[in-house]
This record gives C-alpha cells, sequence and structure tokens, in this order.
C-alpha cells in the first residue's frame, strides 16, 4: 500500500518517479532517439531545390522505424498505467505523441498534446506540447490554426530547447507558406541555440538558399559558408561550395571542382550551375549547352534529372522560343518528376499545349514540304527521292550494326564490355535500361528529335509506307533544288533497286501532285494555321506570332471558313491599337453580320431584364414549334429575331443549336456539319453540347 501509484507520501512518490525515469522513460527516450536518428540518416535531400527547415513528416519513411515508435508508445504508456503520481507523467505523454506524430497519426497525436497542454503543471512540459500542436497543424497545411498555437508561444517562458525548436518550428511555418523573408529571419534566431552538428549545417544550407532566393547574395554566401563548421555530409559541403562560388561569381571554383575526381558523381551538378551562370551573362545558347552537358553527366543523379530537364525545357520555352525543342524536354521531365511536386501541374500543361503547338507546325512543314516537291522537275525529284531511300536504308543499316555489335558484347570476355551489355539487356540486373526512367526518358527525347514527337503507335512504323512524312521531306526542304547531288548509288544496307523502286513508289503516293490532293493539303495547311494562332493568343501567350499567324492565314487562304473567328481574335489581339481594332471589327460585322463574334463585339456586358428573358423565351418556343411541324422558313425568321433583338439572353446558346438544325435541314450537309463544330466550339458549356456532338458523329458516320 505504501508503494500504490495513488499515494502521494513522499516514499511512494520517490518509488514511482524513480521507477518512471530509469526504467520506463529511459527505454522511450533511447528508442526516441533511435527513431528520429534514423528517419534522419534515410532522409535523402534534393539539394537543387529548397531544403525544409525540418524534415516534412512522411507516413512511409515513418515504417522504416516503426518497430522503435511501437517501443516509445509502448513503454511510455506504462508510466500512465503504472506511476500516476509520477512527476514524468507528462513527458512520458510527450513522448506519446511526438512518436503517433511521427507515424503520421496526427489526430490522435494532436489530442495528446493537448490533453499535456491542459493539464501539466510544468511550463517547459506545456511549452513542447505547444510545439508538438504547432507541428502537427503544419504537416497538415493547417497554417492559419498552427500561426495562432506560435502567438500562445511567445508569451511562454521557454527554456533554452524549447526556444531553439519554436524558432525552428516558425521558421518551418513561415518557408511552407512561401513567406521566406519571415523564415529566414526567424531562423537566424534558432542558430544560436544550435549545436554544431549535420543538422545544423543543413539549416544553415536551407537559409543560404532562401537568402539566395531573395537576392541578398552576402548573406547567401555567409551561410553557404557556415556549413563547412558545422561537420556536413559529403554532398551537402559540395552543393554548399558548389551555391557559394555561384552567388559569389568566383566561377574559376568550377573548373576546381571539375578537376577533384570525387566530384566525378556530381559532375552534373557543376555543369547546371555553369549553366546558370551563362544565364546571368544573358548567354542564353551557352546556358543551354551546359544544361545538355548536364543531362549527359546525370547518370548517378537521377533525382536530379527531371529538374534539369525542367530548367532546359523552360530556358528553350522563354528565352530561345524553340517550342518543339521544349515540348520533347518537358514531355522527359513529367515522364520522371513526381506527381505529388508542385511543379508537376504546371509542366504537365506546358507539355500539352506545346505538343499541340508541335503538332500544327509538323502539319505546316510537312504540306509545304509536300506541295514544294509536286513542282519539281520529275528527274530531279526522282534522284532527290532515291537519295532520301538510300539514306534511309543506310541509317537503318547503321542502327542495326549497333544493335547486333551490343548482341554480340553478351559473350565477349571484356568485364567492362560485358558490364555494360548486360545493364541494357539482362532484366535481373538492377539498372536494366527499360526499368531505368531516367535513360528510358533520354531514350525518348533523342526519339521525338529524330521520328517526330507526335507519331503515333501502330505496327511496322518505321516501315516506309508509314514515314513521317515531316522526317522524310522536312529534313531535304532546305536542299530540294540540290538534289541531283551527293547520291550514292550503293548503300551501306545492301538495298536492292526494286526495293529502292517500291519505296520510292511509296513516297511519290504522299506528294499531292492532282488538284484534289493539293486542294486536301492546302486545307490542311489552312486549319493548322487557324489553330497554330490561336495557340499562340490562349496558350503561349504571343500576341505578336498570333497576330501575324493570322493574318497570314487570311492573306494566303482567302475566304477560309476561320475567317470570321480570326477577325474576332484579331479584334482581341489589338485592344490597344483602336484604328486597327476598328478594321478587324468593320469588316467582321460587313462580311459575317449574323456570325456569333459580331454578337459578341456588339451586344456589350449587359444582361437581359428579367421581361426581355421571357420575350426570347416565347419567342425561342414559337421557333422551335415551327421548326417541329417542318415550317423551316418561319422557324428560322424567329431564331433570327430572337438572335437579334435580344443579344447576351440566357438561351442564345439555345437558339444557335436551333439554327444549327435548321440549317441541316434547308442546306447542305457541309454546311449542317461546319454550324455544329461551330456550336460546340462557340459554346462549351451548354448543356446541349453532349446532343450537338452526338449529331455531329451522325453526319460524319454517313
Amino acid at each position: 500500500m505504501g508503494c500504490s501509484q495513488n499515494s502521494s507520501s513522499p516514499m511512494s512518490v520517490a518509488y514511482h518517479n524513480t521507477n518512471a525515469k530509469f526504467n520506463a522513460l529511459f527505454q522511450a527516450k533511447l528508442k526516441m532517439e533511435e527513431a528520429e536518428r534514423k528517419l534522419f540518416e534515410s532522409h535523402k535531400d534534393n539539394y537543387s531545390q529548397l531544403l525544409d527547415i525540418l524534415i516534412p513528416v512522411d507516413s512511409n519513411s515513418a515504417g522504416a522505424v516503426a518497430e522503435q515508435l511501437s517501443a516509445v508508445i509502448k513503454k511510455s504508456s506504462l508510466v500512465a498505467e503504472r506511476h500516476q503520481n509520477s512527476k514524468w507523467l507528462d513527458d512520458a505523454y510527450i513522448l506519446i505523441a511526438k512518436a503517433r506524430l511521427l507515424k503520421g497519426d496526427f489526430r490522435n497525436a494532436m489530442e495528446t498534446f493537448k490533453f499535456v497542454n491542459g493539464t501539466a503543471t510544468s511550463e517547459d512540459q506545456r511549452g513542447e506540447a505547444l510545439i508538438g500542436l504547432m507541428r502537427a497543424y503544419i504537416e497538415q497545411k493547417e497554417f492559419a490554426t498552427a500561426l495562432r498555437v506560435a502567438d500562445i508561444l511567445r508569451e511562454e517562458d521557454l527554456n533554452k530547447n524549447n526556444t531553439r525548436d519554436f524558432y525552428l518550428t516558425k521558421a518551418y511555418l513561415h518557408q511552407q507558406e512561401g513567406d521566406y523573408k519571415l523564415s529566414v529571419g526567424i531562423l537566424e534566431e534558432a542558430l544560436p541555440y544550435m549545436d554544431k552538428n549535420e543538422q545544423k549545417a543543413r539549416v544553415q544550407y536551407a537559409a543560404g538558399q532562401m537568402y539566395e532566393g531573395l537576392g541578398e547574395m552576402e548573406n547567401a554566401s555567409f551561410h553557404y559558408s557556415e556549413v563547412k563548421k558545422n561537420r556536413p555530409n559529403y554532398d551537402l559541403d559540395f552543393y554548399a561550395k558548389l551555391n557559394n562560388a555561384l552567388v559569389t561569381n568566383k566561377t574559376t571554383e568550377f573548373e576546381n571542382l571539375l578537376k577533384d575526381t570525387k566530384n566525378k558523381d556530381l559532375q552534373d551538378r557543376i555543369y547546371e550551375a555553369m549553366a546558370q551562370v551563362e544565364s546571368r551573362k544573358k548567354n542564353d545558347k551557352g546556358a543551354a549547352e551546359f544544361y545538355q552537358k548536364s543531362l549527359r553527366s546525370a547518370s548517378q543523379n537521377r533525382s536530379q534529372l527531371p529538374y534539369t530537364y525542367m530548367k532546359l525545357a523552360d530556358l528553350n520555352y522563354n528565352k530561345l522560343q524553340n517550342y518543339e525543342l521544349a515540348s520533347a524536354y518537358y514531355d522527359s521531365c513529367a515522364a520522371l518528376l513526381p506527381p505529388q511536386d508542385p511543379q508537376y501541374k504546371r509542366v504537365t500543361d506546358r507539355y500539352n499545349s506545346l505538343s499541340q503547338y508541335v503538332k500544327q507546325v509538323t502539319i505546316i512543314r510537312t504540306e509545304d514540304s509536300l506541295q514544294k516537291l509536286a513542282n519539281m522537275n520529275p528527274a530531279a525529284l526522282d534522284k532527290l527521292l532515291e537519295k532520301i531511300v538510300r539514306q534511309k536504308a543506310d541509317q537503318e543499316a547503321a542502327e542495326l550494326t549497333r544493335a547486333q555489335e551490343i548482341i554480340n558484347q553478351k559473350n565477349n570476355p571484356n568485364p567492362v564490355a560485358t558490364t555494360a551489355n548486360e545493364v541494357f539487356t539482362d532484366p535481373n540486373k538492377k539498372n536494366w535500361y527499360f526499368t531505368n526512367q531516367a535513360t528510358l526518358s533520354q531514350g525518348k527525347l533523342k526519339f521525338s528529335q529524330l521520328w517526330g514527337a507526335s507519331r503515333q503507335l501502330e505496327d511496322n512504323w518505321r516501315r516506309s509506307s508509314k514515314e513521317n512524312a515531316t522526317t522524310t521531306f522536312g529534313a531535304f526542304n532546305n536542299n530540294a533544288t540540290n538534289g541531283t547531288e551527293g547520291s550514292r548509288s550503293v548503300s551501306v544496307g545492301g538495298i536492292t533497286n526494286d526495293e529502292v523502286k517500291r519505296k520510292k513508289q511509296d513516297l511519290y503516293d504522299k506528294i499531292p501532285f492532282s488538284k484534289e490532293g493539293l486542294v486536301k493539303s492546302k486545307k490542311l495547311q489552312e486549319d493548322a494555321y487557324f489553330e497554330l494562332g490561336k495557340i499562340y493568343k490562349l496558350n503561349l501567350n504571343e500576341p505578336a506570332n498570333a497576330t501575324t499567324t493570322f493574318e497570314k492565314l487570311l492573306v494566303t487562304f482567302p475566304g477560309t471558313t476561320h475567317e470570321p473567328e480570326a477577325l474576332y481574335l484579331l479584334y482581341l489581339l489589338h485592344e490597344k491599337n483602336a484604328s486597327k481594332q476598328k478594321n478587324y471589327s468593320d469588316k467582321l460585322i460587313k462580311n459575317y453580320s449574323d456570325s456569333y463574334f459580331v454578337r459578341l463585339i456588339t451586344r456589350g456586358d449587359q444582361s437581359l431584364a428579367s421581361g426581355k428573358e421571357s420575350e426570347v423565351q416565347k419567342i425561342y418556343s414559337e421557333a422551335y414549334e415551327y421548326f417541329s411541324k417542318g415550317n423551316f422558313e418561319d422557324a428560322s425568321t424567329f431564331v433570327e429575331t430572337g438572335l437579334k433583338d435580344y443579344p447576351n439572353s440566357q438561351i442564345e446558346d439555345k437558339l444557335i443549336f436551333l439554327k444549327a438544325l435548321l440549317t441541316g435541314k434547308t442546306k447542305q450537309a457541309t454546311d449542317y456539319n461546319n454550324a455544329l463544330k461551330a456550336f460546340i466550339n462557340q459554346y462549351p458549356k451548354s448543356q446541349l453540347i453532349p446532343m450537338a456532338k452526338e449529331y455531329l458523329a451522325a453526319t460524319q458516320g454517313r
């Protein structure tokens, strides 16, 4: 009875204090330290990206220390079960809450932290519990609630350890919010409380990164230099040196780092830093060359590959405006970038836009090349096509030779060659080519550059009858006049004359010699120019190129079916030039007075009053009744009245759709088809879209 945990006698309390501290709690703390150490050591930082001040809680990573965390909870729970009168009870509950937090059990962790905050008699335990609660809110992205907890902590009298942890947690909070200036300011307060170790080196590096992002290069350099003084690991020390050389513009340091054999596996990062220096000098082509060197050197640093692809893609997109190459790099980046990365959506959205751009540009170039070939002298054309066929055969033969060499290497006693071959051919190898996303991505990029980014998946894609016209003709477009030069009568591939003849005929079949073929080719170009103009305006935000493309469309293809919308888009593109804008609107109103785009210009932003809406509803009802009875003339009259007298009505889409149906009853099938397409494009949010698409599919299936 004297040892009861419900007793408050000095002997009982002393007994339970001793057992709680030196048995259960001591073992629980050892397990917690072991778990935290393993989590820290197993965490892989990407030093080219902004480091989180605190290592984020990851339930997947916690699985590796599940045994230790379960032991922490079990041992700490013994204090609550057997030593209720011990002064270490609050410490036990805090350990339980921390273990739950690291396991990702946020709800129970928060409940435990709140319990300690409400019952603890010691300010130190209350402070520690509130810091843990704040961290739990941050991990759940509840930043506003975390800030309220921080406001409470600011009023508390915290000990040294709690002060350090509070500053680090609050800096982490503001970093997650993107307020780097406030975050790094708080970090400056936390650093004096930290011991010299790898964790402090990591925080110094994060501070340097944030200062660099804020443009405060002197402060960034100071913190990068401080990393070395805090026993960093080799990679962290290397990146600190690299970034310090970058912010201080000491480019000679890059050459020293490249020469150091210990940095062989980190050369890609050095080249990327050199690329950033070239970008600062406005030498965009030089930057692109260094980024490409970085990609070629990145075999040992695969986690960095997607970000290098991203930077190279952004450079080609924003500075060099090489959208085709940018599309290929964004594609490679998206293939390797984790879907949870904040940049993933931006990369995939941009790739989707650029792939459409590449598609339209490919059509324009292909048809242009084909049309030029159609006008060539027959003898010169014949020699050019033979040159194309033979060079293609040579290229394929060379590729087969390389493939055969790889196969032959399997039996080569040379251990280096055998190892390289096994990596490519043996699926049991760790770095097998076809399960290695990095090498697959690089191969995909090279493929798209050679064969085109939009090639369809189909059998026998490399046969001459399946060849992409852009690849076949585009590469020789500039040399069309020199088609008689450089032809070889005998190819490396040993292609027979019959094969040459057959493949030449396949190429001839693609060229639009007939009037009908030329019309079809020009129509493909016409549609591609229109789509390209829209991509420039709506996706790439390039008004100058959009204007040029639309104007070229109207000049090259007078009377194009896209003229109304092109004129409207040109009207929008010249919003800062009143005279040009008026020219386009006048032409649109004059030639297409009943167009939807004219109504967009003339109706203004005013909605109809409720009484007017009732009137147009009646007009629509009468029009539909006439339509149902087959009186298409009167139905058309009512539709036109509704569109003209009641612009911007809530049922405008219904009137336009009914007008399209009337077109199907009174005009040619082509007109009906175009009317349905126009409705789908102009009213994408209408509830009638499914019906319109169904009708359109029916017309195309006839």
